[in-house]
């Protein structure tokens, strides 16, 4: 009963979530459609399943796969929102995944918004998927352990691309806290955060994420102008975002701590 009512509440969560983002979940013609996904799109999404299946296992791939595919929609939606009629994302095996539009958020309010929406519609699903791993952990045990590896994979990879650093989510978001509250050195903290970043990938010998670090490096310039001549959010609002952003991460961190272990101990 009572593992029946954590379910409840999570697919609660679910529609709220969905709720929340209804302006962005459909198209400029009324219908609900997913860019990106046209035969590129699926082409790239089947390299990245191999790709996350050959490092992790099958069931961890196909994780691997819904979260990015479930957190570059968040992007999308937050683009829609915003009034990016055009935003569509892309699969790209080992990376994740990249959301796009054609023409830059107007505000730093609405950089923002984006760049959270991505961990933020992930939190939902998350969740579900601890509640139903733990549900069925005696009754279907495969179900379970698909759900604990959705879960706990979802958790970690989020908690990871909310770290601040360029040009995660996360240094995106600190970023635009930074232009808020310390306009004059926010170049700099970017700049150290994309070499932590860089750093990191060193420490880790991961070419994957040091060649990331390298691109987010080189969109440093452009993503300073940029934010630069976007309208400002107020310290206020930039409050909210903080608290919005704190509460994601921790969500994720929560989710995803034991994997996050497994990655760190063995």
């Amino acid at each position: 009963m009572i593992d029946l009512l954590f379910i409840l509440l999570a697919l609660g969560l679910c529609a709220m979530t969905l709720y929340a983002l209804k302006d962005g979940l459909r198209n400029p013609r009324g219908r609900l459609a997913v860019v990106g996904f046209d035969q590129q799109g699926i082409v790239l999404a089947v390299l990245a399943l191999a790709a996350a299946s050959w490092l992790w296992g099958i069931a961890y791939g196909i994780a691997f796969v819904a979260i990015v595919a479930i957190h570059e929609f968040g992007h999308v939606a937050a683009y829609r929102i915003c009034g990016h009629s055009d935003a569509r994302f892309r699969l790209i095996p080992l990376l994740g995944g990249v959301a796009m539009s054609d023409h830059p958020p107007a505000a730093q309010e609405k950089q923002f918004f984006i760049s959270l929406m991505g961990p933020g519609i992930c939190v939902a699903p998350v969740v579900l998927a601890h509640m139903i791993g733990y549900a069925t952990r005696y009754s279907a045990p495969e179900v379970s352990d698909f759900c604990w590896a959705f879960g706990s994979l979802g958790g970690a990879l989020n908690f990871f691309n909310l770290l601040p650093l360029w040009p995660l989510d996360g240094g995106r978001m600190t970023h635009v806290l930074a232009h808020i509250y310390w306009r004059s050195a926010a170049r700099n903290i970017t700049i150290a955060m994309s070499v932590i970043f860089a750093a990191y990938a060193v420490y880790a010998h991961s070419v994957v994420l040091f060649i990331f670090a390298l691109m987010g490096l080189q969109s440093l310039t452009y993503g300073d102008t940029l934010t630069r001549t976007q309208r400002p959010m107020s310290k206020r609002r930039g409050l909210l975002a903080i608290a919005a952003y704190l509460a994601v991460a921790a969500a994720h961190l929560m989710s995803g701590w034991t994997f996050i272990l497994y990655m760190v101990i063995r």
